[in-house]
């Protein structure tokens, strides 16, 4: 990791640090929990991106260096941005615990600073070597798309596009509206933090797939997988609180554009199913309005868990 990527990362680390005491302090609670939660969010923040790593690509790692000695590896590509999410959550749940403050509250001030951070550290990719190709899509053969923030030139390889800076301004948006509704109010403790999440990982869905380097299983894009799962079950999860069968039809119908996404997977990967051939660009399309139906869907079931109480 350069030098440049640790500075700006931490420069980003405080200053969201203190955007979110003053988001505590505006909720009526202590903001010094804010800088008691940094060193902790740190840290088991790059221990969970790197453990999330080491075994969600066991078999690969412990071959390759030969037993746990990967689990020590500061390679850039070896960590996991959902395990580095886990892990500042978990440092805000247990800062929150020690001080004696309620967690939901607590975590709703923090998720618009999170979804910042996550921008920060999306953005930040592009101060790492590029030859690592982190944060890079496809190589771009249109002359007139070689331009920054569009693209990133590598010397001796080429130009390629930047899903980084994509994926940067996606986490910043989602920030944009969880900072909205987390000041307009009149949500119940935790679901700011549960629409930031999802709002947070459901594009990650699209922007794994145009990724050149990815944590696979085969064909299976691992972060991409957990990014689904996980939307589907906060949207499972006000489902479930309904306790009506009738509820269940949101999830029923996450599943249906789930199925839909992974229908657009097998033809990008040219496993034709139905015989049917689409364009990439279509694939692409279809593969948007499939996780817009996953959206229209967990704000529905949201909305109908709000009117039920």
């Amino acid at each position: 990791m350069t030098t440049a990527y640790i500075l700006a990362l931490s420069i980003g680390a405080v200053l969201c640090a203190g955007l979110f005491a003053w988001k505590l302090r505006m909720g009526g609670m202590k903001p010094v929990l804010a800088l008691a939660a940094l060193p902790l969010a740190a840290i088991l923040g790059l221990v969970m991106a790197r453990l999330a790593y080491f075994l969600l690509e066991f078999r690969d790692m412990y071959v390759d260096y030969d037993g746990f000695a990967g689990l020590l590896s500061t390679k850039p590509d070896e960590f996991c941005f959902i395990g580095a999410c886990a892990g500042v959550v978990l440092a805000i749940l247990l800062t929150a615990k020690l001080t004696g403050h309620r967690t939901l509250p607590v975590l709703d001030a923090f998720a618009p600073c999170g979804a910042l951070m996550a921008a920060v550290a999306r953005a930040c990719e592009g101060l790492l070597d590029p030859m690592t190709m982190i944060g890079l899509g496809a190589w771009v053969e249109n002359e007139n798309h070689q331009f920054f923030p569009l693209a990133v030139e590598i010397e001796w390889a080429g130009t390629f596009y930047a899903v980084f800076m994509l994926e940067a301004l996606l986490c910043l948006l989602c920030a944009v509206g969880a900072f909205i509704i987390s000041r307009k109010g009149g949500f119940k403790p935790g679901r700011v933090f549960l629409h930031t999440a999802f709002f947070l990982f459901l594009p990650q869905i699209f922007t794994e797939q145009v990724l050149g380097i990815y944590m696979a299983w085969g064909f299976v894009r691992i972060e991409q997988l957990l990014c689904a799962l996980i939307g589907f079950a906060i949207t499972l999860y006000a489902c479930i609180r309904r306790r009506k069968v009738t509820a269940y039809l949101p999830a029923l119908g996450c599943l249906v554009c789930a199925a839909v996404l992974i229908w657009m997977e097998f033809t990008l990967d040219n496993k034709l199913l139905f015989g049917i051939d689409i364009p990439t660009v279509g694939c692409y399309a279809i593969m948007i309005a499939a996780l817009g139906g996953m959206a229209c869907m967990s704000l529905y079931a949201y909305r109908k868990l709000n009117k039920a109480g």
